[in-house]
């Protein structure tokens, strides 16, 4: 302390001449700016990878009729898309033993968009096929929604008729929305597992296995277990030297023969964090697929999985040269996006046969993937390694549950770490720009820091209060929707009792924000009145703020006792919305507002 002049320093609280709560507000912002952008980015990323379904004219269906001589496997498709390595990997380790008559099914004959946009005609309808001795359950997308009641509905009843079933991945989820899993024990992808223990608590659900044989019931772990599970099928029916044969068919190398294999238990590590680095920052390639007849199942699903789904570097266009759809090695039916195999930044080619036959014209400089005779998902994920980087293909090696050979490339992602750290100096550049300004505008200030002390009051009501309700809002999208409304509004309303706004001003904002999701109701459901809702919610809110400007641009204070702010009225003379609160002086006389 310096006597005197009454000046006071604090070198404890200083660095470099910048207060260190000023640093930690500058780097809060450059963090909240970087969120937002990443998070933009990602969603266009991730909606990227499963396009929307097509109207196309299709192919006649197959005139092979039901062999009922044979056991026949049904692989379930939804309507919104399936992951390309849930359906493909099971379905041509089935069909390459040539003891199964394996065939896709779905309620409709319209194409289905896989991973990556792969579109796959479906063999056979509900309708068309009434018997099924086994059911594939890949991961189906909107697996919750309403839409997909009635493919519940159709596994209850191929269940009940006596058919087994065989679940990979995520598609545990969809298969415990039908109640067979209940009392059951069960596996399923690692990462999902954390919300299917909270979702479905009746199922036993096990970790750190490559899948549960539970008699009628197969449940396998994430995405290339699928493989096991469909080896654990033949060596039940057929024998270990059967499932052995498939396994060495499509190189798989880690059969394991007569009882499941034990895995790491995975769970997310640092490293992880590549896959946030990607998914916000890193701009995409735009490559294009060339399909050529004959390809195999498997090689198609290790191109359209690796670079896409939960790592999103690419985004991939179905090409073939001539523009027609294309038969696989097995049969089944994929139709391009488009006829032309150039204006890409590559040029993948999938397939042995394709490498060794150089299907792919010169000129336009194809990639063969697949030109060693291996499982095909080694030779992506060394491409993945050599062309983006290995932090990048170990991620997408544990979200597969596989374990590739050596990988080789850029040790860190340099240009999406570099895109992460300019997001967030710009944040905090404009943080310390609006601040500068915002010091000779109080009340503009009082008035945002309102608003922002709002808007996280609402996420916090929110994620504390939506647990309480997933038991009556499951499957309910619409009543999902409004007690999400609600849940928000009461965290906005304890946060401002806390902050000493009497009951009028809390029952305003309590019913602006709950009033677009009832007045919407009646046009809109689903993902739609939640998107309208929540726009005209926040609209809304602003609006009422700006109309009672002189009350949210005071200077905010605290109620140490709010119950008695709600409950009571307010005070003669008192500021009609702060109850008896004193109202704090905050602008010397004379600043300007």
């Amino acid at each position: 302390m310096t006597f005197g002049t009454g000046a006071v320093t604090r070198p404890a609280d200083t660095i470099g001449g910048m207060g260190i709560r000023r640093m930690l507000a500058v780097a809060l912002a450059g963090l909240v700016a970087a969120t937002v952008v990443g998070a933009v980015h990602a969603s266009d990323a991730a909606d990227a990878v499963y396009p929307p379904p097509r109207s196309l004219p299709l192919p006649p269906p197959s005139t092979n009729g039901i062999d009922d001589h044979r056991t026949t496997v049904a692989v379930l498709l939804g309507p919104a898309g399936a992951n390309a390595a849930d359906v493909l990997a099971p379905y041509e380790t089935l069909a390459a033993s040539g003891r199964y008559q394996v065939l896709t099914v779905a309620e409709h004959r319209t194409p289905i968009p896989l991973t990556g946009g792969l579109e796959l005609v479906p063999d056979r309808t509900f309708a068309d096929l009434g018997h099924a001795d086994w059911i594939v359950v890949p991961e189906i997308q909107q697996a919750s929604s309403p839409q997909l009641q009635s493919t519940v509905d159709w596994i209850r009843a191929r269940y009940a008729d006596g058919a087994q079933i065989l679940s990979v991945c995520a598609g545990a989820g969809l298969l415990a929305r039908t109640g067979l899993l209940t009392g059951r024990p069960a596996t399923s992808n690692w990462l999902a597992l954390y919300g299917y223990e909270r979702q479905y608590p009746d199922v036993r659900w096990r970790r750190g296995v490559r899948y549960v044989d539970d008699g009628r019931i197969i449940t396998t772990a994430a995405v290339l277990s699928g493989v096991d599970g469909a080896l654990r099928i033949l060596e039940r029916e057929h024998g270990t030297d059967a499932a052995r044969q498939a396994a060495t068919a499509i190189g798989w190398r880690t059969y394991h023969p007569g009882a499941t294999a034990d895995i790491a238990a995975a769970h997310p590590a640092p490293a992880d964090t590549v896959a946030l680095l990607n998914a916000g920052f890193r701009t995409p390639v735009h490559a294009g697929v060339l399909l050529t007849p004959g390809v195999g199942e498997i090689e198609l699903a290790s191109v359209f999985r690796t670079y896409t789904q939960l790592v999103y570097v690419a985004r991939l266009t179905a090409v073939t040269a001539d523009g027609q759809p294309i038969r696989s090695r097995h049969g089944l039916t994929f139709i391009p996006r488009s006829a032309k195999p150039t204006g890409y930044d590559r040029l993948l080619v999938p397939g042995h046969d394709a490498a060794l036959a150089h299907r792919a014209d010169p000129a336009w400089k194809p990639v063969y993937v697949h030109a060693r005779a291996e499982f095909p998902f080694d030779g992506t994920l060394r491409d993945l390694a050599a062309t983006t980087d290995v932090p990048t293909a170990r991620w997408v090696a544990k979200t597969l549950e596989y374990s590739p050979g050596e990988l080789t490339g850029p040790a860190f992602p340099w240009v999406p770490a570099l895109l992460l750290a300019l997001a967030m100096a710009a944040g905090g550049t404009l943080y310390v720009l609006a601040r500068a300004g915002l010091a000779r505008r109080p009340r503009l200030r009082n008035w945002l820091r309102h608003l922002a002390e709002m808007l996280v009051a609402m996420v916090a009501g929110m994620l504390l209060l939506a647990p309480a309700w997933s038991w009556l809002t499951h499957d309910r999208p619409v009543l999902m929707t409004l007690t999400m409304a609600v849940d928000m509004a009461a965290g906005m309303a304890a946060w401002m009792a806390v902050r000493g706004h009497d009951r009028r001003m809390i029952g305003e904002m309590a019913l602006v924000m709950v009033a677009p999701f009832v007045v919407l109701l009646p046009w809109l459901s689903g993902a739609a009145l939640s998107t309208a809702g929540h726009v005209l919610m926040l609209a809304a809110m602003v609006a009422l703020m700006l109309v009672r400007w002189e009350h949210y641009s005071a200077a905010p204070t605290w109620a140490f006792r709010p119950w008695r702010r709600v409950f009571r009225k307010p005070g003669a003379g008192d500021d009609p919305g702060r109850g008896d609160l004193p109202q704090q002086v905050e602008e010397p006389a004379g600043e300007p507002r």
